[in-house]
């Protein structure tokens, strides 16, 4: 009789442990569903760390709107219009003098949001704010962590552009953010700078990337753009002094973190929406990049390999030219205002 309850006992225990190892598989794939397909019943707070938040005083458990913490929201709430629009409502309604923040709180939760998760909702959010004519300047106001979100992610912004199409936001992008971070040729031309520009140059300077509050960006352009550096000669700015200025070169590294994680429908809205704002700023060096070298302080760019040829024009020593063809005596360059011809090998430095 023992046997046979030990028996009984043994098969219930069983039972009972493969239910529960059952329960907790599939508990456990729902959350792995849930995560793969970024469930709209996420809260704003859901993926965020306040520690690591690149904008500071962000406060959970301190503005409400209809008795719930904002950040408590769930973002299919905020997909409906209805509840939507109430909530924006309520939010240009609310006065900064009093210390009612709540507008402000949004954008700066937003922004971490996309700093910290690939959330495109947040960005749809974040183009609404700005197309509202009660809300935009709240988000003008940091402009600055935008722009870095947007060098931070600019596959992610090409991906909700190309999603929503809500535009204002993106176009706002595209027209501040070179003036506001990036140098132009005149910039140089201006302050007398010796620098060499690679073929394609999109230039950031150290110093603004030093001062960016997303570490990992730093680190992002440290290890993936180019160094550049550009010789000021002396002027009023710096003292009357020599200068060295490092740059780096964003051009490639804004290309390849787009083409690396984005369709080709989504490179078609960077290639037609962000490039041609940018074009200002970029520069079109040089492929191959050298220096003439003369004792005499020029030499001549010839139309033919030989000495007796036609002068194309006197070329300064210590002018950048491009070499286009390296074989025998004679190379073909092209100097800086595009004229071709040939110059020899002796007076070329590399």
């Amino acid at each position: 009789m023992k046997t046979y309850f030990k028996f009984v006992l043994i098969i219930t225990l069983t039972l009972i442990t493969g239910c529960q190892n059952k329960k907790n598989d599939f508990v456990e794939n729902k959350k792995k569903i849930n995560t793969m397909t970024n469930d709209k019943d996420d809260r704003l707070k859901d993926g965020i760390n306040i520690s690591s938040s690149f904008i500071e005083d962000l406060e959970f458990n301190k503005y409400k709107y209809n008795n719930e913490y904002i950040e408590q929201i769930r973002l299919s709430s905020l997909e409906d219009q209805k509840f939507r629009n109430e909530f924006f409502k309520y939010l240009a309604s609310r006065n900064l003098d009093q210390n009612q923040n709540e507008q402000v709180f949004l954008i700066k939760l937003l922004l971490v949001r996309i700093q910290q998760v690939d959330d495109l909702e947040s960005y749809n959010l974040l183009s609404l704010i700005f197309n509202d004519k009660n809300l935009s300047y709240y988000l003008e106001d940091y402009e600055l962590e935008l722009f870095q979100l947007f060098l931070y992610k600019p596959y992610f912004f090409t991906k909700g552009e190309y999603r929503y199409k809500q535009g204002g936001l993106i176009d706002y992008i595209n027209q501040n953010l070179p003036p506001a971070l990036l140098t132009n040729r005149k910039y140089f031309e201006n302050n007398i700078v010796d620098i060499h520009f690679q073929e394609n140059t999109l230039l950031i300077n150290k110093d603004v990337v030093d001062g960016f509050s997303i570490q990992d960006l730093k680190i992002k352009i440290e290890q993936e753009a180019n160094k550049i550096e550009g010789y000021f000669s002396p002027s009023y700015e710096n003292s009357w002094k020599n200068k060295t200025v490092i740059y780096y070169n964003l051009y490639d590294y804004l290309n390849d973190a787009v083409a690396n994680r984005s369709d080709k429908n989504e490179l078609l809205v960077f290639n037609t929406k962000y490039k041609p704002f940018f074009k200002n700023y970029i520069i079109k060096g040089f492929k191959n990049l050298s220096t003439i070298q003369d004792i005499d302080g020029y030499t001549n760019l010839r139309k033919e390999k030989n000495a007796s040829s036609e002068i194309l024009q006197k070329v300064n020593s210590g002018e950048n030219i491009e070499v286009l063809d390296n074989t025998g005596d004679w190379y073909l360059v092209k100097t800086k205002g595009g004229k071709e011809g040939y110059v020899h090998k002796s007076r070329v430095k590399n």
